[in-house]
């Protein structure tokens, strides 16, 4: 996620994001480092978090066999779901052979708020080296809902008349999904209760059998039921409208949020200690994929996102200062790491 303030911390957020695209235009025009020029000497390995099939799943399948044409190494996804993300993020603070990247997301670093007796730390364990791309993200209702909240005005109206409120599907109190709910309900004010389900499959379907009446899901993930009218997208969590979605208003637009603008991203990490000149080979071979037109437009349809241009640095200060907000959260949450 990238932070997204309006007034001044909007304005922070574009110079962040000029100096990433001039860091990424510099990546391209500079050779690669010389101290890099014979890595990799092996087969690299891109570890997820996630389960196959999923998008970071389909995104780091694209990534790979693209990468095996600059690298002439052949590159490995490995999947490594489970625990939070925490079980594939070790995997690759503990890697040592030099050829071991996360595909990362926010539950790469959320462990290190959310989890009790955590084996590492991954703001200083893990080395941020490219992000990759920001996915889309809607709150959406079902087919039953939706006659009763036309707009994200009506769903909040309607969670405040229902006595006992409105269900969420959610995928775990600390998963991006509620999380990102929960930020922006300090300025929504809905009246709602989490029902937690442990795939976003299921997380789908329970909105579906109206088992919840409203979620947060990239359109990608929820494509079939959006095309059958089975969930319906209110607002997009984002400060422009989706070029996919012409239509959907922005939180801004449908009922004048003015806060945070949490974004679900993913990215490339490499373990702490990994020479500067790799970790700026691979940041130019990312810049690489990112300025390629037909690359990028073929993943931005398949996935519902847009990738970015992007530098080590500037990915380090954007996880720093997002790392901040989900911190005063969990205070906030009072929540007790488990």
């Amino acid at each position: 996620m990238t932070v997204r303030l309006a007034a001044p911390g909007r304005r922070r957020w574009l110079r962040l994001a000029g100096a990433a695209g001039l860091a990424a235009c510099a990546a391209l025009s500079l050779p690669r480092p010389a101290a890099a020029a014979e890595w990799p000497t092996r087969p690299v390995k891109i570890v997820i978090a996630v389960a196959a099939g999923s998008t970071g799943d389909i995104l780091a399948r694209s990534l790979a066999q693209r990468l095996e044409g600059i690298w002439k190494q052949p590159v490995i996804v490995e999947n490594k779901p489970g625990a939070g993300g925490v079980i594939g993020t070790e995997y690759v603070v503990n890697a040592t052979d030099g050829h071991t990247l996360l595909l990362g997301t926010q539950s790469s670093i959320l462990p290190r708020f959310t989890t009790k007796n955590l084996k590492f730390d991954p703001m200083t364990d893990l080395v941020p080296v490219y992000k990759v791309i920001n996915y889309q993200l809607v709150i959406a209702v079902n087919a039953e809902t939706a006659p009763k909240a036309k707009t994200l005005r009506e769903l909040v109206d309607l969670s405040k008349s229902s006595p006992n409120g409105l269900f969420f599907a959610g995928t775990g109190q600390t998963s991006v999904f509620n999380l990102t709910m929960a930020l922006l309900n300090k300025s929504l004010g809905m009246k709602y209760t989490p029902l937690d389900f442990n795939s976003i499959g299921t997380m789908n379907l329970a909105a579906m059998r109206n088992d919840a009446q409203f979620l947060v899901n990239t359109p990608s993930s929820m494509k079939s039921q959006i095309d059958s009218g089975k969930l319906k997208p209110l607002a997009a969590i984002s400060a422009e409208r989706y070029a996919s979605f012409p239509e959907l208003p922005t939180l801004a637009e449908a009922v004048g949020y003015k806060g945070y603008l949490p974004l679900l991203w993913a990215g490339i990490f490499v373990p702490k200690g990994t020479p500067a000149a790799v970790v700026d080979r691979i940041a130019h071979d990312f810049s690489t994929l990112e300025a390629d037109k037909a690359f990028r437009g073929s993943i931005e349809s398949k996935l519902s996102g847009r990738m970015v241009a992007s530098s080590p640095s500037a990915f380090a200060k954007q996880l720093a200062e997002e790392a901040n907000v989900w911190k005063n959260l969990f205070a906030e949450m009072n929540y007790k790491p488990e």
